[in-house]
């Protein structure tokens, strides 16, 4: 009775858990409370985690890491089943594709059947020690190396924010826009529309997409196999739990080998005939518990027990599906011949080649300026002096790609939604980390939402000051594509949209009144608003060249200024008599 009332405890905790951090990615408005963020739930997911400890080696920083690695050493692995949305989900999909079976509407339709001969039953399985053992591997050594946004690949939490943040939220956004058109063409404007450009890459939207469709085949079919294969948090926790003090096991007095537990059980960890369960796989959903009709699942004290399992007659052996050697062996050599392509996708474009620059235009022969420390990273089909900006709080881009997985919740969050998930634009190394894409919009001055949201610590939180002087980049103009010079046209975009004054109209001809910018170098943050307002196309007149390091920026001043127009004189009159002081009304 007591596991049934905590399994019926995890799955109210998971639901409320799997609501709060979903929150985050469907904040359309952009209205959660400071305090939501202030103790969001991101915090306490474990990789990211980690990240935090390896990157500040501060304690509190790592708390959930901590807490979570004792926790599992004295119960098992609770958070796969408490904590971590993914694996949340994962059941709910479960759920989904065996509830035909259950249903007393849907169970006698050919839905209740197709899901009945392939949904209902997940027989046993033997562990994949191995292939665990390598994916933890290759997650440590690409942590060493700055790969986090290759773990992001298959660490469950950035599975997660990839599904919510290139699928869930564009699509909320939509919707809500949708809607908002539907009522206001009917006079009724109690929904307002979503700003910005919520939709994200064609490339990035399709490997969210197999990512779903992938979980979701996977776990109707085999449950939570990927907890314990390719995750490498599961492989992880999954070691914790050999060793920790309790553990779940069936009682070999009470167990009458029916079944009905290994029928259930979702991580394929229970072998009814041997009366065994794999505890280092299980992942503590208690399903098996509330359906075994004996009682027979229950905690014991670990040193208490000394049951050794007992092997099968070979009527069991040939009976059994899962039981070959032969047939085990084979499935885990065909799996492990696959591990090297993963290898390769994870070491290919570690850096960004440089590519051919754009030819110079034809009326003009300056070279494109390269200021020192630029970053190299920039867009192909850009001017190649236009370079991508780390991200506000991220103080280097080094610190950036050290800490971030690309799950994708700064993209969710960001006011402006200029923040969007790279292909190629960060290398496949960076494959799905945030990049600002100015041709969407611009960095808002006022807003620190990115920064407050980051669980990896890769954005370090700001106040709404220190990110107005945060420059992440340096605007670069070139006078000979801009419509001022090339077709004198009076344009002073620029200057009006930038939000710290760093563009400055200097005369270029008078008789005209035609002015063209100069930027103030120490003065402009990079934030955008100058490129993504000009109106020059293919190729912008101005551009963010983005910098390797944030630097704090200048406060621009009246000194500063290199134009000062002469101030118009007040016409003299042609005659003024002199006042009558003794007249008070001289007109």
């Amino acid at each position: 009775m007591t596991l049934r009332f905590v399994r019926w405890f995890r799955r109210i905790f998971a639901v409320i858990f799997f609501v709060a951090i979903s929150a985050q990615f469907l904040d359309v408005y952009h209205q959660l409370p400071d305090i939501w963020y202030e103790y969001h739930p991101t915090k306490a997911q474990l990789f990211p985690s980690l990240l935090n400890l390896l990157g500040t080696g501060s304690v509190l920083a790592g708390a959930a890491f901590i807490t979570v690695s004792v926790v599992t050493l004295i119960f098992g692995r609770a958070y796969c089943s408490f904590l971590c949305p993914f694996g949340i989900l994962m059941d709910f999909v479960r759920w989904l594709a065996t509830y035909p079976t259950k249903s007393k509407f849907l169970k006698s339709t050919k839905l209740g059947a197709f899901c009945k001969q392939n949904f209902a039953r997940i027989a046993f399985s033997p562990a994949w020690n191995k292939v665990r053992a390598f994916f933890v591997g290759i997650t440590i050594l690409l942590i060493a190396f700055g790969g986090a946004a290759l773990v992001g690949l298959i660490e469950p939490y950035s599975l997660f924010g990839k599904i919510f943040g290139c699928i869930v939220y564009p699509a909320a956004s939509a919707g809500t826009n949708e809607i908002s058109n539907f009522l206001a063409a009917r006079g009724n404007y109690s929904v307002p529309s979503v700003s910005g450009h919520a939709e994200v890459a064609l490339p990035a939207f399709g490997l969210a997409l197999f990512i779903l469709c992938a979980i979701f085949l996977l776990s109707a079919v085999r449950g939570r196999l990927y907890c314990n294969t390719v995750c490498p948090v599961g492989g992880y926790l999954g070691f914790l739990a050999r060793y920790s003090l309790f553990k779940l096991e069936l009682n070999p007095a009470k167990c009458i080998a029916c079944g009905l537990c290994e029928k259930i059980c979702k991580a394929q960890c229970i072998d009814s005939r041997r009366r065994n369960l794999d505890f280092s796989r299980c992942v503590l959903c208690l399903d098996c518990a509330s359906t075994c009709r004996k009682s027979a699942v229950h905690f014991t004290w670990r040193y208490r027990s000394a049951k050794k399992e007992e092997p099968l007659s070979e009527i069991e052996e040939e009976k059994s599906p899962v039981s070959s050697s032969a047939q085990r062996t084979m499935d885990r050599r065909a799996f492990v011949k696959t591990l090297p392509a993963f290898a390769a996708l994870f070491g290919t474009a570690a850096k960004v080649k440089e590519g051919q620059p754009l030819p110079k235009p034809e009326d003009s022969d300056k070279p494109y300026v390269i200021l020192p420390d630029a970053s190299p990273y920039y867009v192909d089909g850009k001017r190649p002096d236009k370079r991508l900006t780390p991200l506000p709080g991220s103080r280097s881009l080094e610190r950036f790609f050290s800490k971030c997985t690309g799950c994708q919740i700064c993209v969710s969050t960001c006011k402006s939604q200029m923040l969007k998930p790279s292909i190629t634009e960060w290398g496949l190394g960076g494959i799905m980390r945030p990049f600002m894409n100015f041709d969407k919009g611009f960095c808002v001055q006022e807003c620190i939402e990115c920064t407050k949201v980051c669980p990896s610590d890769a954005l370090i939180p700001l106040t709404v000051e220190e990110k107005k002087l945060e420059k992440l980049g340096t605007a670069i103009f070139r006078e000979d594509l801009c419509v001022v010079k090339k077709d004198e046209t009076d344009c002073s975009a620029c200057g009006e949209h930038c939000p710290v004054a760093a563009i400055e109209m200097l005369p270029y001809k008078p008789e005209k009144h035609l002015y063209i910018p100069y930027i103030h170098e120490d003065v402009c943050i990079g934030c955008g608003a100058c490129e993504n307002i000009c109106p020059v196309v293919p190729y912008k007149a101005l551009v963010i060249q983005g910098s390797n390091h944030i630097r704090k920026a200048k406060v621009f001043d009246d000194s500063m200024r290199l134009y000062v127009p002469e101030e118009t004189k007040p016409a003299e009159t042609e005659s003024a008599e002199p006042i009558d002081a003794d007249n008070p009304f001289p007109f």
